[in-house]
């Protein structure tokens, strides 16, 4: 499956750009990302899920600014399919609910790769070298106590 070409044909990097304009749905969304953390079939894949999380936290706090609009816009897209139920495997069924899920998610960490190692080079040089997933999973535990900046548009067009 060309996973760039239902990416967007069916919408999901238009409800990435939705949220990354949208701090009060992205915070609401990434709520939703630590309980879907502590699903099991996710263990492959968790690490990546994690990291794409704190970038996006990190992102949206302020603390990382040297990202790619259109790659930030992508990467909201791919979470916000993976913690939406309206995707094309529901997540109710088992095991195969997370197919659907884990391969956007695996597109989207390939696809971004150089971003999301640029942001891990960041992590490193801030002394966040711990990049595990129980700090991952700790960054997701306070997304009720952060404030998200407004994100300026023009950071927000492809390159």
């Amino acid at each position: 499956m060309n996973y760039a070409n239902f990416f967007t044909k069916k919408g999901w990097a238009k409800m990435g750009r939705y949220y990354a304009t949208h701090p009060k749905q992205l915070k609401e969304l990434l709520a939703k990302a630590r309980k879907y953390a502590s699903r099991a079939g996710l263990r492959t894949v968790k690490s990546e899920f994690l990291l794409v999380c704190r970038y996006v936290r990190e992102v949206f706090t302020g603390s990382y600014k040297d990202y790619s609009g259109w790659s930030l816009v992508m990467i909201v897209g791919a979470l916000a399919y993976v913690l939406t139920p309206a995707d094309m495997m529901p997540d109710f069924w088992p095991v195969t609910g997370l197919i659907d899920d884990t391969a956007i998610l695996l597109w989207a960490t390939h696809k971004f790769s150089g971003e999301l190692d640029k942001f891990r080079e960041h992590l490193a040089l801030r002394g966040k070298e711990e990049e595990t997933e129980k700090a991952a999973e700790d960054a997701l535990d306070d997304i009720e106590d952060i404030e998200f900046e407004e994100i300026p548009p023009m950071r927000l067009e492809q390159k």
